[in-house]
């Protein structure tokens, strides 16, 4: 006997059953970024389209996709892209997956480029991973000049996959190198941007598997106490910034602290402050190029 066809409905249901079962959070949403995916379509086509009938290889695929979040991959790596500041960005295991709370240094960074217009004002992101970062800013802010660098090849070309998706024209150049490395210390930039990995090696494998035993290493480890990048950016980035100049680093949740106190030592900078996420935890550092 031949099983009949299941709809998008039927499968969406067993799926958040088997999910939420796994103890994965929001079934519901993950069954659905993945049938929208399956279906190469958005999730506003599901409302409509539930009883639309899968065929055989269509409901095998779906549910492939369903057992790898039940191994918890993340579903943006299943789907292959994620939202950030309503833009999309597609990812890889190359990259990190962009969090919300990284919007507040984007938004930030934004107000602060649109203030200053002028077509010679340049801005690097050090580190640009799925270049959300850097993309964003240009994507609303397009006339300035945006300058972006990773140690990994592999993120530079979703960067540079990212960079056409969302249609942003010649204005940020992609530079493959670590840090600073390679970049002339002439004081030429009006903002120096970063996420770096900041968590302390030792937490890594106390974090969710999602994150562990799917993201990668090297842009999660920020050293010891978490801080080996942060201060390095902090005690770099004054020989690339001009006068007035803006550093803006995301920070990781009970680090403020130690990172102004670490700023604060630095003679190269002033109005120095950290800026919270919407749960009230010190995420950005924020400082001015003396």
């Amino acid at each position: 006997m031949i099983k009949k066809s299941m709809t998008a409905k039927e499968l969406i249901e067993e799926s958040i059953f088997l999910l939420k079962k796994a103890g994965i959070e929001s079934p519901k949403l993950n069954a659905e970024l993945i049938m929208a995916h399956c279906m190469n379509k958005d999730r506003t086509y599901l409302y409509s389209n539930y009883n639309k009938k899968l065929s055989r290889i269509e409901s095998n695929y779906f549910k492939s996709l369903v057992r790898r979040r039940l191994k918890r991959e993340p579903v943006q790596y299943i789907v292959g892209e994620s939202e950030f500041m309503s833009l999309p960005f597609k990812l890889n295991r190359n990259v990190l997956i962009p969090r919300p709370e990284t919007e507040i240094l984007v938004e930030y960074a934004l107000n602060y480029c649109l203030e200053n217009k002028k077509r010679s004002f340049k801005i690097i992101d050090i580190g640009c991973g799925s270049g959300n970062i850097i993309l964003s800013i240009a994507k609303y802010a397009p006339k300035l000049c945006y300058y972006a660098t990773d140690i990994s090849r592999g993120a530079l070309r979703v960067t540079k996959e990212n960079k056409i998706i969302n249609k942003i024209k010649d204005t940020v150049h992609l530079l493959q190198t670590d840090g600073f490395s390679g970049i002339k210390p002439k004081r030429t930039f009006n903002a120096v941007l970063s996420n770096p990995p900041y968590i302390p090696i030792d937490e890594i494998k106390k974090l969710e598997s999602e994150v562990k035993d799917f993201e990668p290493e090297r842009a999660l480890s920020g050293g010891k106490d978490g801080l080996d990048n942060v201060r390095n950016i902090i005690d770099e980035a004054p020989r690339y910034l001009k006068k007035g100049g803006l550093l803006a680093i995301e920070i990781g949740c009970g680090q403020g602290k130690r990172v102004m106190k670490h700023i604060k030592s630095n003679k190269f900078y002033i109005h120095t402050k950290l800026i919270k996420d919407l749960s009230g935890i010190e995420r950005v550092l924020v400082a001015v190029r003396k």
